[in-house]
């Protein structure tokens, strides 16, 4: 929101009506949320600091994922879980921008040149009406002068949710699930793969995986507004 915005419309907090200050969220609210700290910068899982400038994991060590980096604004916990369900089950498309406010400054957008959204299948855009994974990308561009490339994956395979499937589950659900489409891709050598929420990380490996197979891109890394603890 910017200066004329906020002085004909004052920010007020979405969840308690109250009046809030730089975002649509009250401050009592903001100070709920929770950053990670300490994590890997390849996969965000706890790294513990042992003097490595990177502070790589022993996963990520040993068995570097497709993806280089994940980003993410906060652990999915609290009012955030409100907010991203309210966008993605409850037609509130209000709160992509509001979530993209919230997180825009947590990420280093150094070398990226565009972002590409996780994509939804035709049939569960047309049940929804949106893919929330785009208006957050879409938001984030805004705000950080990055393109939005909506058409780069395809998903052709409309899997069962995976709510409550492991990270080795969630991995066999998606096998042949997107279609890379190289053409739209091909100029890129460094894109953000941007979804709501990221959870075993296994929808980005599995993506990372394929843009690996069949492009040229050098760097993919992974971003989200929030991530499971």
């Amino acid at each position: 929101m910017n200066f004329l915005e906020k002085w004909i419309l004052p920010p007020t907090c979405v969840v308690s009506g109250e009046s809030a200050e730089r975002f649509d969220l009250s401050s009592a609210l903001l100070q709920t949320l929770k950053q990670p700290d300490a994590v890997c910068p390849v996969c965000c899982e706890p790294s513990l600091k042992q003097g490595g400038e990177k502070n790589l994991c022993g996963a990520c060590l040993t068995t570097p994922p497709a993806f280089c980096q994940t980003q993410v604004g906060f652990y999915f916990e609290g009012v955030l879980t409100q907010l991203v369900y309210g966008l993605k089950y409850h037609q509130k498309l209000e709160y992509a921008r509001l979530l993209a406010e919230m997180t825009v400054e947590s990420f280093d957008v150094t070398g990226v040149q565009v972002l590409v959204p996780v994509p939804l299948h035709p049939l569960r855009r047309r049940d929804r009406g949106y893919n929330q994974a785009e208006l957050i990308a879409k938001e984030l561009g805004k705000r950080l002068a990055i393109p939005v490339l909506s058409n780069g994956i395809l998903r052709i395979k409309n899997t069962p949710s995976q709510t409550h499937l492991n990270a080795k589950q969630r991995r066999k659900n998606l096998v042949n699930s997107f279609e890379i489409k190289t053409d739209a891709l091909a100029e890129f050598s460094h894109i953000a793969l941007v979804d709501d929420v990221i959870t075993t990380g296994a929808t980005m490996q599995v993506l990372a995986e394929c843009l690996q197979k069949e492009t040229g891109i050098e760097k993919i890394q992974a971003w989200a507004i929030a991530k499971t603890e």
